[in-house]
């Protein structure tokens, strides 16, 4: 043990914890839109750039999930209430985020 009461060992068991716990609770930088750039951008800029709504979008990321018409029309509903996106939504976005950041938008 140290003078001033510190004792080593105890620090960097503290030290490690904290950092353990940040990672677990830090967000998969596989899901998180790249900075500055929300999913609900995603969204937006596919509709505009395939002239469909978004939630046509929504419709055609659950086509290739086992999500019912239900289930998509009540996931669209929470979207536009707090812009959260389900997981079918954010694979397709993930799966396509290349090809979506080298488009541009069309004028207004």
């Amino acid at each position: 043990m140290l003078a001033n009461g510190i004792n080593p060992v105890e620090t960097t068991l503290l030290v490690a914890l904290a950092v353990l716990a940040l990672k677990m609770f830090a967000p998969s930088p596989r899901l998180v839109s790249r900075p500055g750039v929300a999913l609900s951008d995603y969204l937006y800029k596919i509709a505009r750039i395939t002239g469909c709504s978004e939630y046509e979008v929504f419709r055609k990321s659950g086509e290739q999930w086992p999500v019912s018409q239900r289930t998509v029309d009540r996931d669209f509903k929470r979207y536009l209430v707090d812009q959260q996106t389900p997981h079918y939504v954010n694979d397709f976005i993930r799966k396509h985020r290349e090809q979506i950041d080298a488009l541009r938008l069309p004028p207004v």
